[in-house]
């Protein structure tokens, strides 16, 4: 698998939902215990490399793929970054899990990744992306049946993120193998967002697919 690369002036953009939103983490963090999300610790590393790396972290929280979608001109497109890291999607198979708690009008997942990519490769077509695979760790047993809803649309997920020629992550295989050693609750209290610890794991993932040029 090809590596990301990385250049002492590269422009880095982290975009996704709550796990990538450091206002929510923050906001959050005597529930969740994650503030130091993965995307922060990473741009350290990163400045640690470069001075003059330029870093946007756009994760808001409850995005589905549809959100990415409308505001991809503006927290993507218009940035013009080199990396796209970018993590999304378990908020439209919780949607689709529990839809009793959401309004009824859906908007379907498979179209508007697919024009995510689509316009990524169009419109920055030297931008190098890597696709962050949305993932449960499994702290709550009440939330284990929600995997099987999850692996459908991390399907569709991958296969679109492949056909547009990203790289992709997959951070459920990550978690899977981490809980082997690591008990899940201090990955993640909830099961979704995860803690300080937790993050570390997807940042350390993260890094392993970079190379610094």
């Amino acid at each position: 698998m090809d590596k990301i690369q990385i250049k002492k002036d590269s422009k880095i953009l982290f975009i996704g939902d709550s796990i990538s939103d450091p206002k929510f983490n923050f906001r959050m963090m005597k529930d969740i215990k994650g503030p130091n999300i993965y995307a922060l610790q990473l741009k350290k590393k990163f400045k640690k490399y470069s001075k003059i790396i330029k870093v946007h972290i756009k994760g808001i929280a409850s995005n589905r793929t549809y959100h990415i979608y409308d505001r991809l001109t503006k927290d993507c497109i218009n940035l013009k970054p080199d990396v796209i890291i970018m993590l999304i999607g378990v908020n439209d198979a919780w949607e689709n899990y529990v839809p009793e708690d959401y309004p009824p009008l859906l908007r379907p997942i498979e179209p508007h990744i697919r024009e995510v990519f689509r316009r990524i490769k169009m419109e920055l077509p030297d931008t190098q992306v890597l696709y962050l695979m949305p993932f449960m760790i499994d702290a709550m047993e009440v939330k284990f049946p929600f995997h099987h809803k999850l692996d459908e649309y991390r399907e569709i997920l991958k296969s679109t993120a492949l056909e547009y020629g990203a790289t992709v992550l997959d951070l459920q295989e990550v978690f899977y193998e981490t809980q082997k050693s690591i008990e899940p609750k201090k990955l993640a209290i909830d099961g979704i967002h995860p803690t300080n610890l937790g993050h570390k794991v997807i940042a350390d993932a993260v890094e392993k697919m970079i190379e610094y040029v």
